[in-house]
């Protein structure tokens, strides 16, 4: 080989070694935005992947709560319509306890109370509480004044007489309000 060919190889391959040292320094940057792309999508699936997961929690958490109060309030339609039966049933044995002097009404009313018994196992079972005292500061919220008792026996405000007992299920929704009389100091 001549000189000059060598040269002319040298020049080529200096210009190869410049191209591939352009080649690579472009190739570096390239890379080094991709990376920079790849970790801000890895950060933005990540965050996504969060808020998902909150969204996934909170509704899960809602449905529970829905389900549970679907399952304890079921009832609640049917109950109310068992009550007047209820209160039949305590208003018979009620009658028949002051007419005892019958055998007749002795075999009712061991019925009727078997009836009661049954119903109030019922209840128990299904978390259904009577609102039934007397002698209890009145509360608007479960119970409804039918009249006023003027007297000075009494405090004001106090259940005299339940003229129909109230029923509250799981100690939170009120079936329906027990009917009162009201105490009244007289004046």
């Amino acid at each position: 080989m001549t000189k000059k060919q060598d040269k002319k190889i040298e020049k080529n391959i200096e210009k190869e070694k410049i191209d591939c040292e352009k080649n690579n320094f472009i190739n570096k940057d390239l890379i080094t935005f991709l990376e920079n792309q790849l970790q801000e999508s890895e950060k933005k699936i990540l965050e996504k992947k969060i808020s998902i997961d909150k969204e996934l929690t909170i509704f899960l958490n809602r449905s529970n709560k829905t389900i549970n109060q679907a399952r304890k309030f079921s009832l609640e339609k049917c109950i109310i319509n068992f009550l007047p039966i209820f209160d039949n049933v305590e208003r018979s044995l009620n009658l028949i306890k002051k007419n005892m002097s019958n055998k007749f009404f002795v075999e009712i009313k061991n019925k009727l109370e078997l009836i009661s018994d049954l119903l109030n196992q019922a209840f128990q079972q299904f978390h259904i509480k009577k609102i039934d005292a007397i002698n209890v500061p009145f509360d608007p919220s479960i119970h409804e004044a039918m009249s006023i008792h003027y007297t000075n026996n009494m405090d004001s405000n106090k259940i005299v007489t339940v003229m129909q007992p109230g029923y509250i299920l799981h100690n939170s929704r009120l079936l329906r309000p027990a009917m009162v009389l009201v105490s009244k100091k007289k004046i």
